[in-house]
Formats: C-alpha cells, sequence, structure tokens
C-alpha cells in the first residue's frame, strides 16, 4: 500500500529552520479544515510565493520521506511529478532543492513486473554546508507509484487551486496529464 500525503506547515521558515525536531504537531493535512487558511496566510506573507510543508511517501509502512523533508510545498509536487515523469520517459528521474540540500532519483527497473526504485536524500539544512545527507531507497510496483502520484498530485492541485494565488498550478496540471499518458 503506497501513502502520499501532503502537509502545510503551522509555522513560518524561520520558525521551522530552528526547530531541530520536527514531528506530526508542526504540520497539518491538507484535508484538514485549518489547512487553506493556514497556506493562504502563508502566502499572504510571502507576497504569493510561498508555503511551507511536506509530502510524506511510504509503502508498506516503511517512509521514504518524514516531516524533517520539508520545504516549498509547490516545489516538493513540480520536483515529484517532473522525476517521475522524466524516470517514465528515460529510465532515469532526478530532482531536488538546493537550499534544503534534499533530492531525489527514481530508477526504473526492468523487470517481469515493473518496479521503480525511489530513493530520496534528506538533506540537512544547518547553516554549515559540510553535512553529509542520508537517504531513504523503496521500491515500487510502476503502475503502483504512478497511481498514487496522479492520485495525489491531483488531490494537491484542487488544493492548490482553491488559494487565493493559483502558483504554478498550470505547470503541475500539465505534469500530471503527461503522467496519465503513461496509464
Amino acid at each position: 500500500m503506497v501513502t502520499i500525503q501532503t502537509y502545510i506547515s503551522k509555522n513560518n521558515y524561520d520558525a521551522i529552520d530552528n526547530k531541530k525536531l520536527l514531528d506530526n504537531e508542526d504540520f497539518i493535512p491538507i484535508h484538514h479544515l485549518n489547512a487553506k487558511q493556514l497556506a493562504n496566510q502563508q502566502l499572504i506573507n510571502s507576497k504569493g510565493t510561498t508555503f511551507y510543508g511536506t509530502v510524506i511517501i511510504s509503502y508498506q509502512h516503511q517512509f521514504l520521506s518524514s516531516f524533517y523533508d520539508w520545504d516549498d510545498v509547490d516545489g516538493i509536487w513540480l520536483s515529484i511529478l517532473q522525476a517521475m515523469y522524466d524516470c517514465l520517459i528515460t529510465g532515469i528521474g532526478n530532482s531536488g532543492f538546493s537550499e534544503r540540500s534534499m533530492d531525489w532519483q527514481l530508477k526504473k527497473l526492468i523487470e517481469k513486473n515493473p518496479a521503480i526504485l525511489f530513493t530520496w536524500y534528506h538533506g540537512f539544512a544547518s547553516k554549515e554546508w559540510n553535512d553529509i545527507p542520508i537517504k531513504t531507497t523503496l521500491r515500487f510496483p510502476e503502475n503502483l507509484l504512478l497511481n498514487n502520484i496522479i492520485e495525489k498530485g491531483t488531490t494537491y492541485l484542487k488544493f492548490r487551486d482553491s488559494l487565493y494565488d493559483s502558483g504554478p498550478s498550470q505547470n503541475i496540471n500539465q505534469l500530471i496529464n503527461n503522467l496519465r499518458s503513461f496509464k
């Protein structure tokens, strides 16, 4: 069972960055009653450019990402969608963020039952740029991962479209439509 859940931070960038351990108490899922209000407030404070959160991905109760893997939620979703698309086209999709030192790789495994090896490099956003990131790797059945990314990407797109500033919704929608062509 694949689980993909998008969360919005209850705090601004500085408050998240200064907290060393993050957990589910620091975030709310986008289906929460207050998520839209919280995201809109962050967008207003950032003049429409950013709201922070994370995308938690797990497979069979093993977690690929965690609440520590927070950043601009639009950027996370755009990167996951683009990496999945690139992986399906070329066999490998890479993406990530430089500020938080996070990135991921999706690699298509040619087997009897096609699979995707999804590696998430968890960066350390410390002031010292010499931290060594750790990584988590999970193997997903290709169609299961693809279907879940499309479904949860669409859920995120609907949430994003409901905010006062639609941001990169058009780009997110195009990537989701591109991925649907692989079904």
